[in-house]
């Protein structure tokens, strides 16, 4: 779809071909300014995004994700 009305597309970065090596799951910020709850929503993503056919996704937490970090497909 055109982006105004020169019927032009718009040209940004698609968002969904990051790759696991890039995403960095803090955003940015230092891990010990985020809570509990942030750092999981922010893993829940990673592995939606990341993991979907790996065996321990479910098993999967911040300290299983820095030794993994997505690359670990059984």
């Amino acid at each position: 779809m055109a982006c105004g009305g020169c019927g032009k597309r718009r040209t940004s970065p698609n968002v969904n071909t990051t790759s696991p090596e890039k995403y960095n799951l803090t955003g940015g910020m230092d891990i010990k300014s985020l809570n509990n709850k942030q750092i999981i929503a922010r893993l829940e993503v990673f592995k939606r995004k990341f993991c979907k056919g790996c065996s321990i996704r479910y098993e999967c937490d911040y300290a299983s994700y820095l030794a993994c970090k997505g690359l670990h497909k059984k």
